[in-house]
C-alpha cells in the first residue's frame, strides 16, 4: 500500500495570494509609520551623532588580502573597529603633514 501523494505548499495556500488579496487586507492593526521627525536620533534632527555614517562621504580602498587580514585581526585584538584604525590611519597621515592640530581621530 502506497502513501497518499503530498500536496505542494503552493496548492495548499501557504505562498499562495488569493486573487482579490488587494481587497482582502484589513488596515484597522497595521501600525501607522514613522516619520524620521518621530525616530529619536532621525534624519529630521539635525545632523548625525558621532559614530554614524550619515553625512560621511564613502571611499574604496584598495589593500592587499593580507593588509585587510592584519587589520581586521588588529581591530579584535585591541576591542576596536576596522574603521577606527582606518581612521587613526588618516589621523596620522594629516597629523605628519600638518593638517589636524587640535582634532583628534574620531573627528577625520
Amino acid at each position: 500500500m502506497s502513501k497518499p501523494p503530498v500536496r505542494k505548499l503552493a496548492e495548499q495556500g501557504i505562498f499562495g495570494k488569493p486573487p482579490n488579496h488587494i481587497a482582502t487586507q484589513v488596515t484597522d492593526n497595521v501600525p501607522t509609520q514613522l516619520r524620521d521627525d518621530d525616530i529619536p536620533g532621525g534624519k529630521g534632527q539635525g545632523r548625525a551623532g558621532r559614530g554614524t555614517r550619515e553625512g560621511d562621504a564613502h571611499r574604496s580602498l584598495y589593500a592587499k588580502p593580507e593588509t585587510f587580514d592584519l587589520i581586521r585581526r588588529l581591530a579584535f585584538e585591541t576591542n576596536t573597529t576596522a574603521q577606527a584604525l582606518y581612521r587613526e590611519g588618516l589621523f596620522l597621515m594629516l597629523q605628519k603633514r600638518g593638517h589636524v592640530k587640535g582634532s583628534d581621530p574620531e573627528d577625520i
